[in-house]
């Protein structure tokens, strides 16, 4: 079995994004622990979410002590981490004599002795848990035991792709609402900057109209989530997709704004929380930093790194970072870090100076490619 499961880090970040390692489970989960123990006629049953330290439980029938009324046990005392590990089902006879479990806690302290226990993986597979069932004698698993198992699991892991699915489609209700009002801020920074270079009216209303329908463009690129799950392969480039989302700010002068870097093919999914995090920077960049003001530069560029990694650097200078503060809290940021480091597993880095604003994304190349 392979111990460096339990603490990869994509998996511990999935398991996160469930919510599950704490407080009350969702009912469906413990509607499937009381079936799970009429079905199979056994006194325990547990729907159990594993991460490198514990393991939880969001459901559990027949459970005594400490460890029901604390829903979950440390590693000393879980069969459950060994699904984890192997990412298969665990079959069980005699747990005492089992040279697999027998030295855990649970066998000793708990009264297991026969178990059964399959996996609970993530809408992208990763292996989150168990859903075991757990007898106080020695028992031979059948087949349609296993298979019944199987088909529980299944309910629990459709469960857990609603509420992802529920969570993703809030947080884009959400994003929808924050980036209307911020419309509003950005077309009168556009209006305030363009008025000081036409000297007529309809010289003015050219230029604004074309930068209107560039940021309609830009706009357009953020689907929702559901139609991007249903689309496979490289959907654009983060060349492209850069430049569209800061074409209604003037990157196509490039007098401003520069853009550089390597060719990166982006995903459907991927694009969608990238265009989020890109068009919340880009936002706060008008509104506050490097694009609010005429003396300001805005910097884009990227690279690929030797492990993997692709390193987005934005750098804003020429503007007073004191005296322009941008919002360190609020929805704005909620929204980045759940689009980086939640859904595309990155790692957000910000450094100020008086004169310069830099943010650097590193996020995984498999990541952006899904």
């Amino acid at each position: 079995m392979d111990d460096g499961r339990l603490g990869d880090a994509e998996r511990l970040k999935a398991l996160a994004r469930t919510g599950l390692m704490d407080g009350p489970g969702p009912g469906a989960h413990q509607r499937a622990a009381r079936i799970a123990a009429r079905l199979l006629d056994v006194p325990v049953s547990l729907v159990s979410f594993v991460d490198d330290t514990r393991q939880y439980f969001s459901a559990h029938v027949g459970l005594e002590g400490d460890v029901a009324r604390e829903s979950g046990s440390g590693l000393s005392h879980s069969l459950c981490q060994y699904v984890v590990k192997s990412q298969e089902p665990l079959i069980v006879t005699d747990a005492r004599h089992d040279p697999r479990v027998c030295e855990n806690g649970a066998v000793r302290d708990l009264g297991v002795v026969a178990y059964l226990g399959v996996p609970i993986r993530s809408p992208d597979g990763h292996v989150l848990g168990s859903f075991c069932v757990i007898d106080r004698k020695p028992r031979n698993w059948s087949e349609d035991d296993v298979e019944h198992m199987l088909d529980m699991a299944a309910m629990i892991e459709s469960d857990i792709r609603l509420r992802e699915t529920l969570e993703e489609r809030d947080i884009i209700l959400q994003e929808m609402s924050h980036r209307v009002r911020n419309l509003f801020t950005i077309i009168n920074s556009m209006l305030r900057m363009e008025r000081r270079t036409h000297d007529t009216a309809d010289e003015l209303a050219e230029s604004m109209g074309a930068r209107l329908k560039a940021l309609s463009d830009a706009h357009e690129m953020i689907v929702p989530v559901v139609n991007a799950r249903r689309t496979t392969g490289a959907t654009t480039t983060l060349d492209a997709l850069t430049r569209k989302l800061l074409a209604p700010h003037g990157a196509e002068s490039e007098t401003r704004i520069s853009i550089s870097g390597e060719h990166v093919p982006i995903g459907a999914k991927a694009a969608v929380y990238l265009t989020l995090a890109l068009h919340e920077l880009a936002t706060n960049a008008a509104k506050y930093g490097g694009l609010s003001a005429d003396g300001g530069r805005l910097a884009i560029t990227w690279r690929q790194t030797d492990d993997d990694m692709v390193e987005i650097n934005w750098e804003e200078t020429g503007i007073d970072w004191k005296a322009n503060a941008e919002p360190r809290t609020g929805f704005g940021a909620r929204l980045l870090s759940i689009a980086v480091e939640g859904q595309l597993a990155g790692e957000i880095k910000t450094q100020i100076d008086s004169g310069r604003f830099q943010r650097k994304l590193h996020i995984p190349l498999q990541r952006l490619q899904t």
